[in-house]
């Protein structure tokens, strides 16, 4: 799809920065796990979890928010998966118990999944094949300084305010985000012809066996 390089570079900062956020929140969360356990009043091996679970949720639904971006449109899942995963990181923050922040937490992987999965799909949308493999790359080292910068930044926010903190900053961050990807990435359903070919490619053996 032809586009301004100036809106390019602005979809793909829209995508890392929410690549970011997903990837911080989840790399903050291990080290909050001693706090949530107290705070809730809970075992350490209940605790793991809160961990477990959102890896175990994102990993389940990533093929088939692929194929459902490919089906419906990959910017409209992305769109909702960002405001998804700021319902579950909103739950996560405010939860008062232990099943509460659960739920949260499998709230905030199922709009993980839904971003992760179209995120690159986004780029090879828009980004020429000249172009391609350094945005991918882009998008990637924001995955990578997330992850990495996850424990420092949890760290700063346990110590100067507290660990619901790692859920709630995810809220502003991420409207500004949505935002801005409402305003960046046109809304485009794919014709009758692309979405019955998509759905016989779609390998829906393979999304059985890999969440059976």
């Amino acid at each position: 799809m032809t586009m301004p390089r100036a809106q390019r570079i602005k979809i793909l900062i829209v995508l890392g920065m929410m690549s970011l956020l997903t990837a911080l929140s989840g790399s903050s969360t291990n080290l909050a796990m001693p706090k949530i356990s107290a705070d809730l009043m809970i075992s350490s091996s209940a605790a793991t979890w809160i961990v477990s679970i959102g890896l175990i949720t994102t990993s389940v639904l990533l093929v088939m928010f692929g194929h459902i971006g490919d089906l419906v449109s990959k910017n409209l899942v992305f769109l909702i998966g960002e405001m998804v995963f700021i319902v579950g990181s909103l739950l996560t923050g405010i939860a008062p118990t232990y099943l509460t922040i659960l739920a949260g937490r499998v709230i905030q992987a199922v709009g993980s999944a839904m971003i992760m999965a179209n995120s690159m799909g986004i780029v090879s949308q828009y980004f020429p094949d000249a172009n391609r493999a350094e945005a991918l790359a882009v998008i990637s080292m924001f995955v990578s300084v997330g992850s990495i910068s996850g424990p420092a930044f949890g760290g700063i926010l346990i110590t100067w305010a507290s660990w619901r903190w790692i859920y709630l900053f995810n809220v502003p961050v991420g409207l500004l985000i949505v935002f801005a990807g409402m305003r960046l990435l046109p809304l485009r359903r794919p014709a009758t012809g692309e979405i019955k070919q998509v759905w016989g490619n779609a390998n829906w053996t393979g999304q059985n066996l890999f969440t059976g």
